[in-house]
């Protein structure tokens, strides 16, 4: 029952991708997978749950090739910044199965997940993320409750990314990495001035 599993997930990803979640239907999934209809509701309760699990895996292999190519030695802050953020608009634009987060008929899902306690635990980019600032903070010289307090800005970034997309904000991604920058030349230069 597990190989089916797979292969509907397969055949929803490359679908998915091609054609994004509105164009995509149970029933195209089925045929292409060799399952009856029917069969599908086995694994998954609707188009919205099957989509979750095909986003997340998605996006954890969009990340991790993201990690895996990141030199954590050999760039300041700013070139890490600048390189994350370029990494992530160009692969979320290109991507019809990433570039889902912003529309507003399965957003909400989307964001719901990642914003749980497992989506956050699960999220490997996130995990990620947090454990390099914790790390930079300390290589600083923060004592902990200021890295605490510093931490909490960040999860309050994770919240609005989380809650907004960019057909709620105006330049969304633009204004999200300004507000990610400042933020961490604020800390650094902070911190180096004292």
């Amino acid at each position: 029952m597990r190989i089916e599993k797979n292969v509907i997930l397969q055949v929803a990803h490359d679908i998915f991708l091609k054609k994004g979640y509105k164009k995509t239907n149970i029933s195209e999934i089925a045929t292409k997978a060799k399952i009856a209809a029917g069969t599908f509701y086995n694994y998954f309760d609707s188009k919205e749950s099957l989509f979750l699990e095909v986003y997340v895996q998605e996006n954890e292999r969009v990340r991790n090739d993201l990690i895996s190519n990141l030199n954590l030695n050999d760039l300041s802050v700013d070139q890490l910044l600048e390189k994350i953020f370029e990494y992530t608009i160009n692969k979320v634009t290109h991507n019809k199965i990433l570039a889902e987060w912003n529309n507003h008929q399965i957003s909400s899902v989307l964001h719901q997940y990642y914003a749980s306690d497992v989506g956050k635990q699960n999220n490997t980019f996130h995990v990620f993320l947090t454990k390099t600032l914790r790390n930079i903070l300390k290589e600083k010289k923060f004592d902990d409750d200021n890295i605490d307090e510093l931490m909490r800005v960040y999860d309050l970034i994770y919240y609005l990314d989380m809650n907004i997309t960019s057909s709620d904000f105006e330049d969304y991604e633009k204004t999200l990495k300004l507000l990610v920058k400042y933020f961490c030349k604020g800390v650094l230069t902070t911190k180096e001035d004292n």
